[in-house]
């Protein structure tokens, strides 16, 4: 893997494990001040700063023990695309979710992430 892609992965990698740990404040530095996120499917903005992201994640990681399980991982230059299962979300909630996240690598930070999500609504065993 060629050195943007092994950093645009490990920055994804550290924002996966932060996420599963629940630990906002480390969680959000890895986000450019004017990240974009989006939803892959209907092209709505959820948030176009870090500002307007951080109470998505207060939210979510107070309550509920969210879980996100890497199901694979594909890399190409600074754009890294994840394949999830995301556990523990309110009311027990689980979704199928495929996360797309841009890498500023000069800033060692996420800048851009595209979601597309579907919640599981019949009782899956994982």
């Amino acid at each position: 893997m060629a050195q943007g892609a092994q950093e645009a992965a490990a920055l994804v990698q550290r924002q996966l494990e932060l996420y599963n740990a629940r630990e906002l404040e480390p969680f959000m530095e890895l986000f450019t001040d004017d990240v974009f996120v989006s939803d892959g499917i209907t092209g709505a903005v959820i948030a176009s700063s870090k500002e307007q992201l951080r109470p998505r994640y207060v939210e979510r990681f107070r309550a509920s023990p969210v879980n996100c399980e890497l199901l694979g991982r594909l890399v190409c230059g600074n754009v890294v695309v994840d394949r999830e299962i995301i556990t523990g979300l309110p009311d027990g909630g689980v979704a199928d979710c495929m996360a797309t996240y841009v890498c500023d690598l000069q800033l060692g930070k996420i800048s851009r992430i595209t979601f597309v999500w579907k919640p599981r609504t019949e009782g899956v065993k994982l």
